[in-house]
């Protein structure tokens, strides 16, 4: 792809130069190319140049897409704000090196293509792209890191049918055991110290908190009290799919007269906290045995691990407050129980990313996000 000059072109009865962007070197790319011959019947020689080369950047961008590794859709229509400003901030900023005052002049470029193509009716829904470009010394990369570990450890809700089916299952009791133990993880974000914590999930308590209607359907309209490290306390919202494998076990646990839900078929409770660790990579290695992963899955689910399971729940509880109108900053930092809210930043910007949502300027805090991931509360 490259940038061509074209000389004596008529437009509505006038002779111009202009400049086309041709793709194979022989073929132009019609949006930008018409682009600049407008802009060619008002500015100078060297305005429209500098148009084309800074479109030029943007269409190669555009057409080196395979579908995975780029940072843009490959149609120009398409392409949304978070692609926009990862196209300023990762690709001009980091990869070219261009400074703020360069990487602004793109910004007017591309203004004024969005605009045009609109207008004259190239692209059918009208572009208001937020062009938040970083003002501080953040590494690219570092954020990336960030949002790689995270993309490695989300698990999706069928990610984790798949994990649940994975359970050994010539122990009916156990099998059902681990199973909410994995789903408390993911939709209640216990951590697996907390599973057997002695003040958490009690029997008595949780026949308390779960309500049947008049069909016999279980509920939890209130929210769980967890206990964490040093009798630290947190109220969690407890997501429906919890509901009824966790009442169905509670009627296994008290069949057998145990006091708490994490027991032995003979009702002892159990007291090793890494049991919802262990329960996970029981799965982990069942599924791997089935021998229906290939290579990249089976070396991706080596990597994932229990706790990623509590950071699904936050991922999920942004988008859940997104929903339903709350919050997200004050209710996910609660329900996790984060002592500094910058660790929810993290979360917020994921799923940004995952569900292709705009962030708004005061969102999208660097800064903040890296000091999240790399606070106490993220790891533990």
């Amino acid at each position: 792809m490259k940038l061509q000059r074209i000389k004596n072109v008529i437009i509505s009865g006038i002779q111009i130069d202009t400049y086309a962007i041709l793709e194979d070197r022989v073929y132009p790319i019609i949006e930008p190319t018409m682009f600049l011959a407008h802009m060619s019947q008002k500015n100078s020689k060297e305005s429209v140049r500098a148009y084309g080369n800074d479109l030029l950047k943007f269409f190669r961008e555009l057409s080196e897409v395979n579908g995975t590794s780029g940072i843009l859709g490959q149609d120009f229509r398409d392409v949304t704000d978070n692609e926009m400003n990862a196209y300023l901030n990762a690709y001009l900023r980091r990869k070219h090196g261009l400074k703020l005052k360069s990487i602004n002049r793109h910004i007017a470029t591309l203004r004024l293509f969005y605009d045009y193509a609109y207008s004259y009716g190239l692209m059918a829904e009208k572009k208001s792209f937020s062009f938040l470009v970083r003002s501080d010394e953040v590494k690219t990369s570092e954020l990336e890191g960030v949002t790689k570990q995270l993309a490695l450890e989300y698990m999706s809700k069928d990610d984790l049918k798949t994990l649940l089916d994975s359970l050994p299952t010539n122990n009916l009791f156990n099998c059902k055991r681990d199973q909410v133990a994995l789903m408390l993880g993911y939709y209640a974000n216990y951590r697996t110290h907390e599973l057997v914590h002695s003040n958490n999930l009690r029997v008595r308590d949780l026949e308390e908190l779960i309500t049947l209607d008049e069909r016999g359907i279980p509920s939890i309209a209130k929210p769980m009290k967890i206990y964490g490290k040093g009798n630290k306390v947190r109220y969690v919202r407890v997501w429906p799919e919890l509901v009824q494998p966790l009442y169905e076990f509670l009627k296994m646990a008290k069949r057998i007269g145990a006091k708490h839900l994490m027991c032995r078929h003979d009702g002892t409770s159990l007291i090793t906290e890494g049991h919802g660790t262990k329960a996970f990579r029981k799965a982990v290695t069942s599924l791997s045995l089935k021998g229906e992963l290939s290579i990249e899955e089976a070396e991706l689910w080596k990597q994932r691990h229990f706790h990623g399971l509590r950071k699904c729940y936050a991922t999920n509880a942004v988008t859940y407050c997104y929903r339903e109108g709350y919050d997200k900053r004050t209710f996910v930092t609660q329900w996790m129980g984060h002592s500094d809210y910058a660790t929810t930043e993290v979360y917020i910007y994921f799923e940004a990313l995952l569900n292709q949502r705009t962030l708004t300027n005061n969102e999208i805090d660097m800064r903040k996000i890296l000091k999240g991931y790399q606070s106490k509360d993220f790891s533990e």
